[in-house]
């Protein structure tokens, strides 16, 4: 029942922050400013995904979702833990005012699909182009699905391949 709430209220919320934004694809060159949103439950190689942002040359903003924790894991991204989670599993108000502040070319939600508070983090950034692996709740525009077994920097990867096959 709760979970149901949730999945009601987000899809309002997405509704209402799609209203106000522009949406247009970029081709990679054309992108400075990425944010990317993952969760916990994926296996991370945190120096193999430094290694991915710095060879990048943009500048990533990283979104890391660990509502079971109650310390942040890293002092170097934007790490989301249960004291910044609502009952319903979305992000508290204080959170979210502060999210809708930034922008971004592209934010990648690299996240698990049934992952509600990684899908309004997603939601909640400005961005043109916004990038996930389902289009359940709307919120992104460009679909690419994950491999399995699931490799963080392969998924990356195919983000940055399909961008750079954009033509603007």
């Amino acid at each position: 029942m709760i979970n149901k709430l949730a999945e009601i209220t987000l899809r309002s919320q997405v509704a209402k922050d799609n209203v106000a934004l522009p949406k247009y694809f970029l081709s990679w060159d054309k992108i400075q400013k990425i944010a990317l949103v993952i969760s916990k439950d994926e296996t991370l190689n945190k120096s193999a995904l430094d290694k991915f942002i710095t060879d990048s040359q943009k500048y990533v903003e990283v979104f890391f979702i660990e509502l079971a924790s109650k310390e942040p894991s890293f002092g170097d991204w934007n790490c989301f833990t249960k004291k910044e989670s609502s009952f319903l599993n979305l992000p508290k108000k204080m959170i979210a005012n502060g999210l809708t502040q930034k922008k971004f070319d592209l934010v990648i939600n690299a996240s698990n699909n049934f992952h509600l508070f990684a899908s309004s983090v997603t939601s909640m950034l400005k961005a043109p182009v916004k990038c996930g692996q389902t289009y359940d709740f709307n919120e992104v525009q460009l679909i690419i699905q994950k491999t399995t077994p699931f490799n963080l920097i392969n998924y990356l990867n195919d983000v940055v391949k399909y961008l750079k096959m954009i033509k603007t």
